[in-house]
């Protein structure tokens, strides 16, 4: 009991710091839905007409808006051979640095649009390399019964990052100076400065170590990790699985990207699975809300618009904290598909309502509540256990590149949503609940035939699971299977030695009859 609690204060260390990570992508990701209706912002970086009137067109929030995107998509996809041969810790440390500069251009800006879109383009290379390698090192360094907590906890801190920007934006907004943006802004380089330091004091991924051959340091990181003495016999277990797994990576040779497609041992199978949950995670049409949230709620008819972002990030908190218990209690896959059912009622529901009574109260009420349910269904399945499912699915060796992939997605779908979304709420208005619907509907059978359940497994037992072609829907029952399959190998073991012992007495025997008839 005293090493769990000791494992469990290191696992929750790790949720402290590195899970920061997630309050800058929620920050960054969402500030503009509140910038953009600033009239400081307007007069600085949109376009004015004769009678003084400015206004950001849809073009350029558009542009604000995918711009870190385009910057999050080639830094997860870049960073991943940056770690393989740095090192996890040294590569987000790189990353976090090079956001701190976006986030000070961004700050500084004055009336030029383009140093807004270069910020936004430096943050966003940040943005998406931590939250490509953040959950890797977590994956990597947790111990595996506290795995999906603390991966988990990495959304929740996008949760917290939303929430934060949401409600800064809602105290800056009755400001009439500049201040009333350039805090926002600003206040993404405390929780960048606050990441960095976290990483400094980190150990670097034992698992990396391992990887260089550097085995002290790899038992050393171990044993910080773990708080635990590094000649415990349980850092000795685990020292034994690592130095498995990595002597079997290392006779495959250094990894590649294009391993990645490869179809030995399930790879292109596995990397497909890290994409599309990651895809699936975004067409929910979640950060549609979050980005564009104050301009959906004026196209509603609501009034408080920045109340009703505010309300929708709370809820976003709130039933994070379910979702991060359920993934390692309740089971991956119940989650997913619980979510994924009740998100698609909420969007259809709101669709439906909106667009039957566009000016009722008690329409917009309602449009209120199963939005906040759809918040709350996303918040508690899709929104964590997207980073958890990506962050164990793949072998060491291939993990960095693979979980970089999948993040690179998350990051592309997040840039097309970003230019397409306002586009097409522009022609039908609230009915983009629909679109959200269908493609709920497609995650939901993608996420029962395909996502495995591999709650409480270490990534060498998801990997066996991978490799012995289990069907996902089966997947629960693959630990019981094998311990059964063992348990039969040992019994007919132990029965075939007992039946060769009976067989080499019965000669002796035998023997010692006849030579006492000859007496």
């Amino acid at each position: 009991m005293a090493t769990a609690a000791r494992s469990s204060k290191k696992a929750l260390t790790l949720c402290l710091f590195q899970s920061l990570a997630g309050v800058i992508f929620g920050w960054s990701n969402s500030e503009g839905s509140g910038l953009f209706n600033m009239a400081p912002y307007q007069r600085r970086f949109g376009t004015c007409d004769a009678a003084g009137l400015c206004a950001l067109s849809t073009t350029r929030q558009s542009a604000i808006t995918g711009l870190l995107s385009v910057g999050a998509t080639i830094g997860a996809v870049g960073s991943g051979s940056i770690a393989d041969r740095l090192g996890l810790r040294t590569t987000c440390m790189i990353f976090i640095f090079i956001y701190l500069i976006g986030a000070a251009i961004e700050t500084s800006a004055m009336t030029t649009y383009a140093q807004i879109c270069v910020a936004r383009l430096l943050t966003g290379l940040g943005v998406g390399a931590t939250s490509g390698l953040v959950p890797v090192f977590q994956a990597e360094a947790s111990p595996p019964r506290y795995r999906g907590l603390v991966t988990g906890s990495f959304q929740l801190c996008v949760t917290l990052g939303i929430w934060g920007v949401a409600m800064t934006n809602w105290g800056m907004s009755s400001y009439a100076g500049d201040i009333s943006w350039r805090i926002p802004v600003s206040l993404q380089m405390v929780w960048a400065a606050l990441l960095l330091l976290g990483f400094l004091f980190s150990p670097e991924s034992p698992r990396f170590l391992a990887k260089k051959g550097r085995w002290d340091a790899c038992r050393k990181s171990l044993a910080n990790l773990r708080d635990l003495p590094v000649d415990d016999p349980a850092i000795e277990a685990e020292m034994e699985e690592v130095r498995a797994a990595t002597i079997k990576d290392q006779e495959r040779g250094a990894a590649h990207y294009s391993e990645c497609f490869s179809p030995k041992d399930r790879i292109l199978w596995r990397t497909m699975i890290g994409v599309c949950v990651q895809i699936g995670q975004q067409i929910t049409g979640v950060n549609f809300f979050f980005s564009y949230g104050v301009q959906f709620a004026q196209t509603a008819g609501l009034d408080s618009t920045y109340v009703f972002q505010i309300i929708l990030a709370s809820v976003n908190v709130l039933f994070s904290f379910p979702g991060i218990l359920a993934v390692d209690r309740a089971g991956r896959r119940p989650v997913l598909l619980y979510g994924a059912a009740t998100m698609f009622i909420g969007q259809i529901v709101v669709g439906a309502v909106s667009k039957a009574h566009p000016d009722s109260k008690i329409a917009g009420d309602v449009l209120i509540a199963f939005t906040c349910l759809f918040i709350a269904a996303f918040a508690s399945s899709w929104g964590p256990v997207a980073w958890v499912v990506c962050g164990e699915t793949f072998p060491i060796r291939l993990s960095s590149l693979c979980v970089t992939l999948g993040t690179g997605a998350n990051w592309l779908f997040n840039l097309i949503i970003a230019f397409a979304a306002p586009q097409i709420q522009a022609k039908i208005g609230t009915g983009i609940t629909f679109v959200w619907a269908g493609c709920l509907a497609l995650s939901f059978v993608f996420a029962y035939f395909c996502i495995p359940e591999t709650k409480g497994m270490s990534i060498e037992e998801v990997d066996a699971l991978y490799l012995s072609r289990t069907p996902a829907y089966r997947s629960h029952k693959f630990v019981a299977d094998q311990e059964l399959t063992q348990k039969r190998a040992n019994e007919k073991a132990y029965a075939r030695s007992t039946h060769d012992e009976g067989q080499s007495t019965k000669p002796s025997q035998f023997s010692s009859a006849r030579t006492s008839a000859d007496v």
